[in-house]
């Protein structure tokens, strides 16, 4: 089986152990299967399946704000940064002083409300053509894309057609993704290569160097009903992970993308990662494979027992389980 078509479930702690066992340093384990070491990560089992590795893990305490200072001069954006050193950009995050350390970039992040239409307007007269505009001043672009302003300020540039098929080329479709630092960036400024990617199934493996849910501290399950949607003449619903500070507001701009209604079933604060729990989640019912707007991958038809099952799953590590 192709590495970047397994299905939803295939990390298991035995797959992973037996995936881990085929590289030598877990530099080398990223490189070759960045999903499996990725879903290790998520699963908190990477430190069990690489225990025969040669290269250690730094210590707790390792990344000082001095240790983080040094390794963030080594690059010159914090997307290099990311790419290249991803646990040190992670304890930056973690430790609260990522603008700190990245304070050399070249990419300065501007003040909350700084990209009006005029501000916007000016940063695009700047370029000749809307894939100069995306790499050199990414978030405008990005502001502009989920704005609807691109066609407006860009009217200025050269046409540029893709030749038909271009992005169901995996090839293409990872050099574009290289290019964000999450999902959600990835699907507002070029949405015909993130859903090239995700009809192929090539999703997962291009996006490995991204942040996992960087809008979510991944704190929440949840679990709603598809209004008026079945499959296999089963009701449709909806897993999904968020956080306590963003309350259902990534349960609406779901529903809203997929232009559906909703019920919530349940959504409640869990102990443990949430990804954890999502990941079993998703083993159970049918996939009606939605495509086409961010979360489709997440929906399942269920039965009665199948749908308490789900809740009982996240009951067991629920915050408050009565």
């Amino acid at each position: 089986m192709n590495k970047s078509n397994r299905p939803r479930g295939h990390w298991t702690l035995e797959s992973l152990r037996d995936e881990a066992l085929k590289y030598a340093t877990r530099s080398e384990f990223q490189k070759m299967n960045g999903a499996a070491y990725n879903a290790a990560g998520r699963l908190n089992v990477r430190d069990l399946v690489c225990t025969h590795m040669s290269e250690p893990k730094r210590p707790n305490g390792y990344w000082t704000l001095e240790r983080l200072q040094a390794e963030a001069l080594k690059y010159s954006t914090r997307q290099e940064f990311q790419q290249k050193s991803g646990a040190a950009y992670k304890a930056a995050g973690e430790q609260k002083c990522r603008d700190q350390v990245c304070s050399h970039m070249s990419k300065v992040k501007q003040p909350k409300g700084h990209w009006t239409l005029e501000n916007l307007q000016a940063e695009a007269l700047k370029y000749d053509n809307k894939a100069d505009f995306r790499t050199h001043s990414n978030p405008a672009f990005l502001t502009a894309a989920r704005k609807k302003l691109l066609d407006q300020i860009c009217s200025h540039m050269e046409p540029g057609k893709l030749p038909n098929g271009y992005w169901l080329n995996k090839a293409n479709c990872a050099a574009e993704a290289l290019k964000y630092t999450n999902r959600r960036a990835f699907s507002i400024a070029n949405s015909s290569a993130y859903h090239g990617a995700d009809t192929n199934g090539w999703l997962d493996e291009i996006c490995t160097h991204m942040d996992f849910n960087p809008s979510s501290d991944s704190d929440v399950v949840y679990i709603w009903r598809a209004i008026g949607h079945e499959f296999n003449k089963l009701p449709v619903y909806k897993f999904g992970t968020t956080s306590v500070r963003l309350d259902d507001r990534r349960v609406s701009e779901v529903a809203r993308n997929a232009d559906m209604q909703f019920e919530i079933v349940l959504l409640t604060e869990v102990t443990v990662h949430a990804a954890e729990i999502e990941i079993e989640l998703l083993k159970l019912g049918a996939n009606p494979k939605y495509r086409g707007f961010n979360g489709a991958s997440e929906f399942r038809a269920l039965t009665d027992e199948e749908l308490q099952s789900a809740i009982k799953l996240i009951k067991k590590c629920s915050v408050n389980p009565h």
